[in-house]
């Protein structure tokens, strides 16, 4: 029988993969993806080739072309984007730099200027974010003027991937209402690139991208991608920001539903959507969120984000026990016991060299630290859940998760233990590709409403409930951490 696909390019920040997805169900029909490698090119700097970002997708797209049969039918191409990236483009739209992570360090003495011109408070009411840290994209921009003169001079486009890889398509280089939000330089309310931050950066709209188009718009049509030809012409759909596109892919249209989205991996982001406007640094400057523009026209994502979940473990794993095959994790899921009564706690705040282990004994084994690792992980986790469920709308009684952390049962019990949250397990963890598909899939006439796609591709498949002996086991150790961490 014929099925109808959309083709997801899903960019994450070590990989690209490309996902055929089912229309009918939400499913993977076909996929493929590569790695690629974070450069670090001295003093720390991180960033993944440009070219690598292209071809690696250019080749994912070859094997997935391939592996498609006849009867199956692709509808259109769509995207997801990892975030707070950049690009210097020449008018060719060749890359001048590679493309430059927000984990780059670079921008520190740009922050301080930026700041002086731009007061915090000010800035919080325009983009809904002040520049706190050196992860912005204004102050890469600024670096790059002040440090590399010869690159900016060339420079006619402060790209983010997702306008370069348009136009290596040959499009209009244009960006979804997200990720031109994450450039941190887009007016929330007008949707327009701040006349501040311009006169501060000393550049016009034209060098960030005048083209700001709804997430589920369609970019243009292609009949090949590279070297891959079509067999009939495609729409490419704008796509979004992959935590804000996965928010879509579990179903979240609204924060009045009783649920918010976990998205897990290297970040662990939950979050809302509203189908409003909403400024938490001036509604709610009390809570630890950010909101940004959402991928609906008039809609907001409210995220809150843990940056070193999935490295906190990836680092146990690889440097304590040295070993990070499914064998070596199962290995500890079904030896060590999760009661709330260790000893050890872990700060797991890698990033910044800010993490540290204590109450470790000459009887500390590798079994006490895995276990102190995956509580104090999902110690963050309950923390940004309590925080959505003071900001949204409705009560929140469940949270919808996808990602790497989804794959273990155990985990998602305990997380359901620790926040006392029912936890629902998407039937495709791919959650990002599922929302890009439903954007598409709406945006091509397959289904009437973003509500009937949903209805046919997000899908639950397994319910964690919590158990109250549990819970209040973990009580204790929950408060005790959140005083040592400074929560309190």
């Amino acid at each position: 029988m014929k099925r109808n696909l959309i083709v997801v390019v899903d960019y994450g920040t070590s990989n690209v993969r490309v996902n055929a997805i089912d229309t009918d169900n939400g499913e993977i029909a076909y996929s493929y993806a590569k790695k690629y490698l974070v450069k670090e090119k001295g003093k720390g700097y991180a960033e993944i080739s440009a070219e690598h970002l292209w071809t690696y997708s250019e080749e994912c797209m070859k094997e997935v072309m391939q592996q498609i049969c006849h009867e199956d039918e692709p509808r259109a191409i769509a995207f997801s984007f990892f975030g707070d990236n950049l690009l210097a483009v020449d008018e060719n739209g060749n890359a001048l730099t590679d493309c430059i992570l927000c984990t780059d360090p670079r921008g520190t003495e740009e922050i301080r200027y930026i700041n002086e011109k731009i007061p915090p408070e000010e800035q919080k009411s325009i983009i809904g974010d002040w520049y706190s840290h050196h992860l912005k994209v204004g102050a890469k921009i600024l670096w790059i003027k002040n440090n590399l003169p010869e690159i900016a001079e060339k420079t006619v486009y402060w790209d983010s991937q997702q306008q370069y890889i348009f136009r290596k398509l040959g499009l209009r280089g244009a960006l979804d209402y997200t990720m031109a939000a994450r450039k941190q330089l887009l007016d929330m309310q007008s949707l327009e690139w701040s006349g501040r931050f311009l006169e501060t950066l000393g550049i016009t709209s034209k060098f960030l991208g005048t083209d700001v188009i709804a997430s589920g718009d369609i970019v243009g049509m292609i009949d090949a991608y590279g070297s891959v030809k079509f067999k009939a012409p495609l729409p490419v759909i704008a796509g979004a920001h992959d935590c804000d596109v996965g928010m879509i892919g579990m179903g979240l249209l609204d924060d009045r539903l009783d649920f918010v989205g976990d998205i897990t991996g290297t970040y662990d982001h939950v979050g809302y959507l509203t189908r409003r406007v909403v400024n938490l640094a001036v509604e709610h400057p009390e809570l630890p969120l950010g909101s940004y523009n959402g991928p609906l026209k008039d809609s907001t994502i409210c995220l809150g984000a843990f940056p070193t979940a999935g490295a906190t473990l990836e680092w146990f794993m690889r440097d304590i026990h040295e070993g990070t095959g499914p064998a070596d994790y199962r290995r500890y899921w079904d030896h060590v016991k999760f009661d709330g009564q260790g000893t050890v706690m872990v700060h797991p705040t890698l990033d910044s060299n800010r993490g540290k282990v204590e109450g470790i004994g000459v009887g500390t084994t590798k079994e006490d630290l895995f276990r102190a690792v995956i509580e104090a992980i999902t110690f963050e986790n309950r923390r940004l859940i309590e925080d959505c469920e003071k900001g949204k709308q409705g009560e929140l009684r469940h949270v919808r998760i996808g990602g790497g952390a989804a794959n273990s049962d155990e985990w998602l019990q305990l997380r359901a233990d620790i926040s006392g949250k029912t936890i629902d397990r998407m039937k495709n963890i791919q959650v990002s590709s599922v929302g890009a598909a439903v954007l598409a899939a709406t945006q091509v006439g397959i289904f009437a409403t973003l509500e009937d796609a949903v209805e046919h591709m997000v899908h639950v498949q397994d319910v964690f409930t919590p158990r109250k002996e549990v819970y209040q086991k973990y009580e204790k150790k929950y408060c005790e951490y959140l005083d040592r961490m400074g929560y309190k």
